[in-house]
């Protein structure tokens, strides 16, 4: 959740292809230079029910840190992930979030308690790619710019429900990365400078809603990056419930985000449309796998399970569109461990 294709950001980005703001920069491979290793990150990983890939995820960004770190996991799971991962990564801060946070609203979390230059966003569901860091500092470095993104690639192994999951939120997301005005860097995948971060917390307080953040950023000024090298596998893992919930919920947000700058007949409007949604978005799936030289065929078997996606979509910008945004006891079960 621009051109590169998140449910969560596809309309808003349309909207901004109107504004006059700074292009994306590509920034060069790290193969191309010296990364200044100075420069200390905060990895920053949001989990729910992530116990099928957190020790892959994990290790994998430990690995990338090194000793130039930290990784924080903010937990909001009913499946023991938390538990897990105190017993076998005790470098990990563990900070633990009632369940059904979503992950907005966990980097958000992390972001509070990181004090390093450098911060990175990602999922339990990823695991970086040998030189992801090095690969998204370079692009820091080199083009000056506030945040880089970089591509997620889909598992060899998925289950067809994971694989819905991919054509929804990240098929856009893959290689080669595209660019232009309307380049929104991934949440799942990016670093920021936490310092520009922290010029705008307003875009932030509500969750780490990658779309606004980075409206602010270009409003001061700003240029977003695309650091190439810089890949993550998404290994999926969640429940299909779990799926339909959280879709659901991003879309509320997004519903209600976009009604507040909507007059009563543009909501009406949008609702009457929403039958459509699901047609769209297909047809836009269907383009982002073209462009990257691939057919719909193989994703043949995700189809069942991206119709219900879609549909739990539709449903919940409806309901933000109308009811505003989902609301969670957000001062209960906050602990660190």
């Amino acid at each position: 959740m621009s051109t590169t294709f998140q449910p969560s950001s596809i309309s808003e980005s349309d909207e901004k292809n109107v504004e006059l703001r700074p292009a994306f920069v590509p920034c060069a491979s790290p193969i191309h230079g010296a990364v200044d290793s100075s420069l200390r990150a905060t990895v920053i990983v949001a989990s729910i029910d992530a116990r099928a890939t957190i020790q892959a995820s994990l290790t994998a960004f430990l690995r990338e840190v090194r000793d130039q770190g930290e990784v924080i996991l903010v937990d909001a799971s009913r499946d023991g992930t938390a538990d897990e991962v105190a017993r076998q990564f005790p470098s990990v801060l563990v900070l633990r979030r009632p369940a059904g946070w979503l992950a907005p609203e966990l980097w958000r979390e992390g972001l509070l308690e990181a004090r390093t230059p450098l911060i990175a966003f990602s999922t339990a569901q990823m695991v970086p790619s040998e030189g992801w860091l090095d690969s998204h500092r370079m692009c820091l470095a080199k083009g000056g710019t506030a945040v880089a993104g970089g591509p997620i690639v889909a598992s060899g192994r998925l289950s067809g429900g994971d694989r819905a999951v991919y054509l929804l939120r990240y098929v856009n997301y893959g290689p080669p990365l595209g660019g232009g005005q309307a380049f929104e860097p991934p949440g799942d995948n990016a670093l920021y400078r936490r310092d520009l971060l922290l010029e705008i917390p307003e875009t932030w307080k509500d969750g780490f809603w990658e779309v606004e953040v980075h409206r602010g950023l270009r409003a001061q000024g700003h240029q977003l990056g695309v650091a190439g090298e810089a890949t993550v596998e998404f290994r999926g893992g969640a429940s299909l419930w779990g799926m339909l919930r959280q879709r659901r919920l991003h879309a509320r947000h997004y519903g209600a985000a976009r009604a507040r700058r909507m007059s009563g007949l543009q909501r009406a409007a949008r609702s009457l449309a929403a039958p459509l949604v699901p047609a769209v978005l297909l047809r836009r799936i269907h383009s982002a796998l073209k462009a990257r030289g691939r057919s719909f065929g193989p994703w043949v078997g995700a189809l069942p399970t991206l119709l219900l996606l879609l549909a739990a979509w539709t449903t919940g910008e409806t309901m933000g569109t109308w009811l505003g945004p989902p609301t969670l006891a957000k001062n209960k079960g906050l602990t660190e461990g």
